[in-house]
């Protein structure tokens, strides 16, 4: 009996001296992000774009001696920009533990089909680039107390995007053309629900799935229509495919909404076949400040090129994730998402990061519009 007594013991501190080396480890190790991005398919550009701006915020924090005084690593994995198989995925990673929060997931449909597993998973989920605005209306008082959303809403961003063309005098004849994803719906209610308060209606409404090679019957029917402006949420690579079309077919309407103005050919910009089009993002390189500058000089000389909009958001909501972490002095989930709730980071455009009640940070709307070939900035608000 004594002997058994003495065998159990043996063993029991051996299991703590195994457990308190784990904690050890788990304490003085790399601190993991697990992410999901679109590495592959229509979205891919627009996920590594993502992954270079939070590469980079990962970047400058480990130069300057980590967080918590350990280096931080962020593990990606491809959704595809499917939401099947970021359900998957997600599930996966969280599932194998050692991670301290998930990030972004760039599709809204995506972001949508995760939150469930992140609430099961209970840990901090910061959405950087996604905008459909049902992402904030399920988070926080609206159910998931684990996401939290940098990017604007699209519904925020379409009530800009409204009332600069309300100033303007274009917004009588508005067509929608958008994804028939979250992303391209969230638009489209987002446009009428500024219209309806302005009293006015789109002129027409039509989706499309992604990939769509043909748009001959809505072009034919905007010749008869004769839209003023076209309202369109589209991936860069059907952007594209609907601007050449609409260039073949002699269809010359002014563009709106979340039109990617730096993925557009550069010799179809200098044509002027796109000129008086108009544009709203959360972000513009151009914006002078001096932090935005020199985040700017400090990307393209790491890059190559200019940031975009998702560089930037990526950017600048890994960096609030990293200081919640380096808030709360700890990596677990609650303490961070404790820490997030309290945000109140310093921004690159002026003023500050933090979470309403629904989890959404309140940043910018800048408008572009296009004119002798060059999009330049022509408004900025906050949302």
């Amino acid at each position: 009996m004594k002997r058994n007594l003495r065998l159990n013991g043996a063993l029991a501190a051996a299991g703590l001296c195994l457990m308190t080396a784990g904690a050890i480890a788990q304490q003085s190790g790399p601190i993991k992000i697990a992410a999901t991005l679109p590495l592959s398919g229509g979205a891919a550009n627009f996920g590594q774009a993502a992954r270079n701006g939070a590469d980079m915020a990962l970047a400058e924090v480990n130069g300057a001696g980590g967080v918590l005084s350990r280096q931080v690593m962020m593990d990606v994995q491809d959704n595809r920009c499917n939401p099947t198989e970021a359900v998957k995925v997600v599930t996966q990673m969280l599932s194998d533990g050692g991670y301290s929060a998930l990030f972004d997931g760039l599709c809204s449909s995506v972001v949508l089909a995760s939150m469930p597993v992140v609430d099961r998973a209970q840990i901090p989920y910061m959405v950087a680039t996604a905008s459909a605005t049902a992402i904030s209306e399920k988070s926080g008082v609206g159910g998931s107390k684990w996401t939290f959303k940098f990017n604007p809403t699209d519904a925020s961003m379409a009530a800009a995007m409204v009332s600069w063309l309300t100033e303007k005098g274009l917004a009588d004849k508005i067509a929608f053309l958008g994804e028939d994803t979250d992303f391209g719906r969230s638009g489209g209610d987002g446009f009428k629900a500024a219209l309806k308060a302005r009293g006015k209606a789109l002129l027409s409404e039509d989706y499309y799935q992604q990939g769509t090679a043909d748009f001959s019957a809505t072009l034919t029917k905007y010749r008869t229509s004769r839209p003023g402006v076209v309202g369109i949420y589209a991936l860069a690579s059907d952007q594209q495919n609907i601007v050449n079309q609409m260039q073949a077919f002699g269809v010359k309407v002014p563009l709106s909404g979340r039109v990617q103005t730096d993925s557009i050919a550069k010799e179809l910009l200098e044509s002027g076949f796109l000129d008086g089009t108009s544009a709203v993002q959360p972000y513009s390189p151009e914006i002078d400040t001096p932090k935005n500058q020199a985040f700017v000089a400090a990307f393209k000389a790491k890059y190559g090129s200019a940031p975009n909009s998702i560089s930037y958001s990526a950017y600048e909501s890994m960096r609030t994730l990293l200081d919640a972490i380096q808030r709360a002095g700890s990596t677990e989930p609650e303490k961070i998402r404790t820490a997030l709730t309290q945000a109140k980071f310093p921004t690159l455009l002026g003023g500050e990061v933090s979470f309403d009640e629904y989890n959404l940070a309140h940043t910018f709307a800048v408008i572009f519009q296009i004119e002798g070939g060059k999009a330049k900035v022509v408004g900025l608000s906050k949302t």
